[in-house]
């Protein structure tokens, strides 16, 4: 499958400023969604809003998936504002040679259903609360 990485409206980057906004932590809270077509997901075994892993030649991540026909069949859409589920964590790291960008914007990845669903869930809330625990001490020095 190709992976696609895309901006959530609403969020500024790495919500580094629009993190802590209540109004928009309602709407969306770690980790972050994989947007997975219909007919991929039936054919994975993966239900609408199941934790998920996505594997790349880089690594893997843990996300949620939402499952539609938005996205075309073969692709999974990923937005990088996240800390956990972080897309950026999965893409090469190649730099275009007209650019000398980076090619953060897609890359070639394997989608696994997780069957043990409360342990992933739980598996999330350790990796957050670790997350802010550093990032906490981090700003207190």
């Amino acid at each position: 499958m190709v992976l696609s990485t895309v901006r959530e409206v609403g969020h500024y980057s790495c919500r580094s400023m629009t993190g802590n906004c209540a109004a928009l932590a309602a709407l969306a809270d770690e980790p972050g969604y994989a947007q997975i077509n219909t007919a991929d997901a039936a054919r994975l075994g993966i239900e609408d809003e199941a934790l998920v892993w996505v594997h790349s030649r880089k690594g893997k991540i843990i996300t949620r998936a939402q499952v539609s026909d938005r996205p075309n069949k073969g692709a999974i859409y990923m937005t990088y504002q996240w800390w956990i589920g972080a897309c950026n964590e999965l893409v090469t790291e190649n730099l275009s040679p007209i650019t000398k960008t980076p090619e953060y914007k897609y890359c070639a990845v394997r989608v696994e259903p997780i069957t043990d669903q409360r342990a992933a869930e739980q598996y999330v809330i350790d990796e957050y609360n670790k997350l802010k625990t550093r990032l906490r001490e981090s700003a207190m020095g």
